[in-house]
């Protein structure tokens, strides 16, 4: 053991390409491993006599270098507290000398559909080994050396940060419906900003399906800054053999966003409520019922006053 080498690799860990993400989106987060290793220092230790340990300590000399070297490097990402799910298992980036960069590393995240605009934080854990120390012995002049050659495990975490930008995002909190088998009704819809940023020129749009259908299937909302709400009203018309009940109907809204590019929101589903042609009619609303209610009132009534009078005349 001739040298001691001081020093190791230092990793640097970084986003390739944008770190900007959409809410609710699915996408490859590239992530590169950089070696900044460095030597900060070098020793002699044994001093060689002979010609054969001579050669020895210079084959030495030139191993001791690897010491920045980093060896079977495995990168893994962790959310810790941010809105995100991380889909891919760890991945290699194989072994990277001082100075080199790995390829960018894929990882499949998707960001939470509810997930605030904002920075956070992803830690990305790193494995590997490195050169701690280097000896040799044998016979340099024949090349029957042997080499032992130390290694060292290090698991180290280093922070990366992403963005999920800051969007429009819409929900219905209204919703309400006057439809009858056979008969055109309106579909009323309050839609709510809940996003962070302004929807300008904002139209809602329905996707229909049998037994509804529209000719009328976009209602202008206007500008919506956060926080706002607007009602859109669709006439609708429905197939005379509808069964009475509640349907799903697919809603979205078309919006600029504040680059000024056109933007589709997620769609949203919305309840559209078929009555039954009879649900809703009483005595009030049907003569027949009406007329008949009251003959029986009526009848009611003349047997009563006849009973008194009769129970009245027995008294005298």
């Amino acid at each position: 053991d001739y040298f001691t080498a001081y020093g190791s690799p230092e990793m640097v860990v970084s986003i390739a390409g944008s770190p900007e993400y959409d809410r609710d989106e699915t996408s490859n987060l590239l992530v590169q491993v950089m070696n900044q290793g460095k030597i900060t220092g070098f020793e002699s230790e044994d001093k060689p006599v002979g010609s054969n340990e001579i050669a020895l300590s210079k084959i030495e000399q030139q191993l001791e270098y690897g010491i920045t070297t980093s060896v079977g490097v495995v990168a893994s990402i962790s959310a810790k507290d941010a809105p995100v799910d991380i889909k891919t298992p760890p991945q290699s980036a194989g072994t990277l000398v001082s100075g080199q960069v790995s390829q960018p590393l894929p990882f499949e995240i998707k960001i939470w559909d509810s997930a605030p605009a904002g920075k956070y934080t992803l830690e990305v854990n790193l494995t590997y080994q490195f050169q701690k120390d280097v000896q040799v012995d044998g016979n340099a002049s024949n090349n029957q050396i042997d080499y032992n050659l130390l290694y060292q495990h290090v698991n180290e975490t280093h922070e990366i940060f992403i963005i999920v930008k800051e969007q429009a995002d819409f929900e219905a909190t209204e919703i309400t419906s006057d439809l009858l088998p056979g008969n055109p009704g309106i579909l009323s819809i309050t839609f709510h900003n809940t996003g962070e940023e302004t929807a300008s020129r904002a139209s809602a749009r329905l996707r229909l399906s049998d037994p509804l259908s529209s000719t009328d299937y976009t209602a202008f909302l206007g500008d919506m800054e956060p926080g706002d709400e607007s009602r859109a009203m669709f006439n609708i018309d429905v197939d005379p053999e509808a069964i009475p009940k509640a349907y799903s109907v697919k809603t979205e809204i078309e919006y600029e966003d504040a680059e000024g590019q056109m933007r589709i929101s997620d769609i949203i589903y919305v309840p559209a409520q078929v009555r039954d042609q009879e649900e809703g009619k009483d005595i009030f609303g049907n003569p027949l019922l009406l007329g008949a209610g009251l003959i029986v009132i009526a009848a009611l009534i003349f047997i009563y006053m006849k009973r008194r009078e009769g129970g009245g005349g027995s008294e005298h």
